[in-house]
């Protein structure tokens, strides 16, 4: 697999989920277990050099006004989402951030886990053995962050539009917790 059948597996699955990223999820699995061993792991590998490219402090600050607050998990759960929605979108957040202003719904924390770990699904489907004790081992690096994240308050001046549309985070998170746990209302 190369990059550019990496983003047609990824356009491809968006659209026949109809952006349902659970679904987007198992649509890859299934067409990577087609696939040879080697092939997988090369989605693995673009996978991460995805990831590590998206390993940037502006776009970290975006992930946290539309989270409401991001941490280390919450970051890469967002970087994976950010994967799922195809090049065009993904090229076009690394460049202004503020391009994801339109596409986020003002309910959604545009994180998702699972897209991490679709090449463990894979592994373990096609071969039935766990996916740590696979022979090829995983040669992943740390990341180095790049830019430097501003303080809280000056998120407003670096984002205006994504500041407008998601800054209220008490009415969100407060909204968040009664569909969570509807009697603590």
């Amino acid at each position: 697999m190369d990059i550019e059948e990496f983003w047609k597996l990824m356009d491809t699955t968006r659209e026949a989920s109809g952006g349902d990223i659970s679904k987007q999820v198992n649509l890859i699995v299934e067409i990577l277990i087609d696939r040879s061993i080697d092939e997988i792991f090369a989605d693995e590998k673009i996978m991460d050099d995805l990831l590590d490219k998206a390993y940037d402090a502006e776009l970290w600050d975006a992930a946290d006004i539309i989270g409401c607050g991001t941490g280390d998990d919450g970051f890469w759960d967002f970087r994976a989402w950010l994967i799922a929605q195809g090049r065009e979108v993904y090229e076009n957040a690394l460049a202004d951030p503020e391009s994801l202003v339109d596409l986020v719904d003002i309910d959604d924390d545009a994180q998702e886990e699972e897209m991490l770990y679709i090449v463990i699904y894979a592994y373990e489907k096609k071969t039935g053995r766990d996916f740590l004790t696979r022979e090829k081992k995983r040669s992943y690096h740390q990341q180095t962050l790049k830019g430097k994240p501003v303080p809280k308050e000056a998120l407003k001046d670096r984002f205006p539009k994504l500041s407008a549309k998601f800054g209220d985070c008490k009415e969100r998170w407060r909204k968040w917790m009664t569909e969570d746990f509807p009697d603590k209302s």
